[in-house]
């Protein structure tokens, strides 16, 4: 029977969950303010960028905005998704929710990543890293605690 994990890391990752909720809606409902006054400056950082989304036309802002909704409304279900995990199976100690949540967090992290860095947006990526180490930090503090048999096994290899 598996044991109830530390209510402040089911608690640490349902906080960020609602953070990025929050943010998701934002980017479904307001996509324009969202671009211009949070994503935008960090996003579009050289004088090239700004200046080629500062002519957008109708057809193309249209466009940019249906990505950013699409963008926040995956964002949204994503965070959901996680913070239901954290508040229920994870807490109780389920050990599928622990590697769930760790293939997840993995997977966002390096797809993005790639994706940011291979076009260019290196400053952008601080959020993304300091995100990863948001979502990190409990998934690693946790560890022993979904995985008691892995952390024995190596212990006594070492023997």
């Amino acid at each position: 029977m598996p044991r109830t994990a530390p209510v402040l890391w089911s608690r640490w990752i349902g906080f960020l969950s609602l953070l990025l909720i929050i943010y998701g809606l934002a980017m479904v409902f307001m996509p324009q303010m969202m671009n211009s006054t949070l994503v935008g400056p960090l996003l579009y950082h050289t004088e090239l960028l700004r200046s080629a989304f500062a002519r957008l036309a109708e057809p193309e802002l249209i466009f940019v905005n249906v990505l950013t909704g699409l963008i926040g409304s995956v964002t949204t279900g994503w965070a959901i998704v996680f913070g239901w995990i954290a508040l229920e199976p994870f807490r109780k100690g389920e050990r599928w929710a622990w590697n769930a949540m760790a293939a997840g967090v993995t997977a966002w992290a390096v797809l993005e990543g790639y994706v940011k860095l291979a076009n260019g947006l290196g400053v952008w990526s601080l959020a993304h890293i300091s995100l990863l180490v948001a979502y990190g930090i409990p998934l690693l503090a946790t560890y022993r605690h979904f995985h008691p048999s892995s952390v024995d096994n190596i212990q006594n290899k070492d023997r």
